[in-house]
C-alpha cells in the first residue's frame, strides 16, 4: 500500500477527493485545507491522469511541532536526514525513467507568518539530502528530475515527491496565453460540477484561450465556443491544435449568440471579471445581456457553470441557483454558480 497526497485549489477539496477516489486500488483517507491524503493499492501511473488536482505526490513524512521561529530551520535539516528519498525514487522509476544521479527541486509553502522565508526552508532541507544521498540541488523546478514538496500547514508538515516530471496543473497545451486566462484544473473542476459527459454539447461564449473548451475536449465533449477578441480566438485554435482537439470557435459577441434556442445540454465559462480582463462597457449591464442569452440558448434539464468574482452581477429569470462554491485563485477568492433549468 503506497501512501499519497494530491494538492488543490482551496475550494475544490471535495471535487478532487472524489476524482481521487474513482481511481481503482485508492481509497481517501483525509482531507483538508488544500489536501487530499489517500493509499493506493494498484499502480501510480494512473494518479497522473487526474486532470482536477494541482499536482500528486507521494508521501514521506509528516513533521508535527512546526512552530514560526527561527530555530526551525536547523530542525527541518534534522529531519530531512530520515526522509527515504531514495525509496520513493525507486517507486517512481516505475512510473517514469529518471537518472541515477539526480537532480532535484523544493518547493515550499506554508500558511501564517513565519521568521523564515521559504526559500531558507528549501536550503535546510536541501542540504541534508545533497549530503545524505549525492544528489544535486537545483533552484530551478524546470532543470530538476524529481521535486521535493513540504506543505506546512499550522503547526504540521507534509512532506512529499511528486510522481509525475511537471505539476499536474502545467498542461502541456498551455502554450498561448491570454490575460485572466483559466487555471486547467479548475476548469476540469467546473466541468465535473455540472457533469459534462462523452458526446454531450458544451458551449463556452467567452472563451479566452480556450482552456475550458481544451479541458471538455480531452474528456470527450463535442465543443463550441467563441471569443469577442479575434487574438482570444487565435489563441484558442492554437492552444487546440497544440492538445489534439477539435471543436468550433469563432469571434463573436457574447451577448447576441448565433446559436438557436435550448441548443446546448451544458454551458461552462469564465466570465470577465473586471479587474482580470477589460470588459467596455459597464460590468452589471454586459452580464445580463449574457446571462440572457446563455439562458435562452440552454436545453432543457441543462446546466450552467459561471466562474466570476462579482456573482451577485449574475442575472436569470427562470434559471435557479443550484450550487455556489468559492474558490481561490490568483489572489482573489472567486465563486463557481451552477444554475439549472426548469423549463
Amino acid at each position: 500500500m503506497t501512501k499519497i497526497f494530491a494538492l488543490t485549489t482551496r475550494g475544490l477539496e471535495s471535487i478532487s477527493a472524489a476524482e481521487i477516489a474513482e481511481l481503482e486500488g485508492v481509497s481517501i483517507t483525509e482531507t483538508s485545507y488544500r489536501r487530499i491524503a489517500a493509499e493506493c493499492s494498484g499502480p501510480l501511473a494512473p494518479l497522473l491522469t487526474l486532470r482536477t488536482v494541482d499536482d500528486i505526490y507521494l508521501d514521506l513524512d509528516h513533521w508535527d511541532g512546526v512552530f514560526h521561529t527561527r530555530d526551525m530551520l536547523a530542525q527541518f535539516n534534522a529531519w530531512s536526514d530520515h526522509l527515504d528519498v531514495q525509496q520513493a525514487a525507486a517507486e517512481i522509476r516505475n512510473v517514469r525513467p529518471i537518472p541515477e544521479k539526480l537532480i532535484f527541486s523544493i518547493s515550499v509553502s506554508f500558511i501564517g507568518k513565519r521568521n523564515y522565508t521559504a526559500d531558507e526552508v528549501k536550503l535546510a532541507v536541501a542540504d541534508s539530502i545533497t549530503f545524505t544521498h549525492g544528489w544535486t540541488y537545483t533552484p530551478d523546478d524546470r532543470e530538476a528530475n524529481l521535486n521535493i514538496r513540504v506543505f506546512i500547514e499550522h503547526e504540521e508538515a507534509y512532506i512529499g515527491v511528486r510522481l509525475g516530471s511537471h505539476a499536474q496543473h502545467e498542461r502541456l497545451y498551455k502554450m498561448v496565453e491570454r490575460p485572466g486566462a483559466l487555471k486547467p484544473t479548475v476548469a476540469a473542476a467546473m466541468l465535473r460540477l455540472v457533469d459534462v459527459q462523452a458526446g454531450q454539447r458544451l458551449l463556452d461564449p467567452c472563451c479566452g484561450s480556450g482552456t475550458i473548451l481544451i479541458e471538455a475536449a480531452l474528456m470527450g465533449a463535442s465543443v463550441q465556443g467563441g471569443d469577442n477578441d479575434p487574438d482570444a480566438v487565435k489563441a484558442t485554435l492554437q492552444n487546440m491544435k497544440d492538445a489534439e482537439v477539435q471543436g468550433q470557435v469563432e469571434q463573436w459577441d457574447a451577448r447576441v449568440l448565433p446559436l438557436r434556442d435550448g441548443s446546448n445540454k451544458r454551458i461552462v465559462t469564465n466570465l470577465p471579471w473586471g479587474r482580470q480582463t477589460f470588459v467596455n462597457e459597464e460590468l452589471g449591464s454586459f452580464y445580463t445581456q449574457v446571462c440572457g442569452e446563455m439562458e435562452r440558448i440552454i436545453a432543457a434539464e441543462g446546466r450552467i457553470a459561471i466562474l466570476t468574482s462579482t456573482p451577485h452581477l449574475l442575472h436569470f429569470n427562470y434559471l435557479q441557483l443550484i450550487q455556489s462554491l468559492e474558490i481561490s485563485l490568483f489572489g482573489q477568492n472567486p465563486t463557481i454558480s451552477i444554475y439549472g433549468t426548469t423549463r
